[in-house]
């Protein structure tokens, strides 16, 4: 198994060239940039969003299913507000368990409102694709799956709002999957990114060799 090289030498070493220096402060136009990118975990999520929309829709109530108290005020709110702020907090956990399990031990939460985010950090540790991708994914999937199988399990209303706090978490993993989209792009080449939780940057290098 290949050793992860050392923040020294993937700055100093003649193997690795640098690729991107992603400023936190410049996220989200990175993401819109890479939105139209395609890669397998980009895909996975517009389809995750494409079907919450449609269930959304289609679970509307009064629509398909009769309803003579419908509650929409009370559903939006709950399904498109609520339901997802209390998702913050467990998604950015599960962002830090992977990181946590590979070793970091000097790992961040942070926020930055104007752009809408929230981001875990493990400040200057070395991830390769195949951890990045389990720390980019895990939420995802975990949560995805969690509000899928509760709405098997629910009635009609509820299935209506757990399909739209579905389509916003999913559009909440965007920036997720726009970062790993962008190290899955170099297909034939090792890839690393660590960050300076000081300076708010994350840096990516790939591998010389084609």
């Amino acid at each position: 198994m290949k050793t992860t090289p050392g923040i020294q030498e993937l700055e100093e070493g003649s193997g690795y060239e640098k690729v991107l220096t992603l400023n936190y402060g410049e996220i989200a136009p990175f993401v819109l940039s890479n939105l139209t990118r395609f890669s397998l975990p980009m895909a996975l999520v517009w389809i995750t969003a494409a079907v919450s929309i449609c269930l959304s829709a289609w679970l509307w109530p009064g629509l398909k299913f009769p309803s003579d108290d419908p509650q929409l005020f009370r559903g939006l709110l709950t399904g498109l507000v609520v339901i997802p702020l209390l998702l913050v907090p467990l998604h950015e956990v599960l962002h830090l368990i992977p990181f946590r399990i590979a070793g970091a031990r000097n790992i961040r939460l942070g926020a930055d409102l104007r752009q809408g985010i929230f981001y875990v950090t493990a400040h200057r540790f070395v991830a390769g694709r195949g951890l990045f991708a389990l720390v980019a994914m895990t939420p995802f999937l975990s949560i995805s799956s969690t509000i899928l199988i509760a709405m098997t399990l629910s009635p009609p209303w509820w299935q209506w709002v757990l399909a739209m706090s579905l389509m916003v978490h999913t559009t909440m993993c965007a920036g997720d999957t726009a970062l790993l989209g962008f190290m899955c792009s170099f297909k034939n080449r090792e890839v690393y990114t660590w960050d300076d939780a000081d300076k708010k940057e994350a840096y990516f290098y790939v591998s010389d060799n084609r």
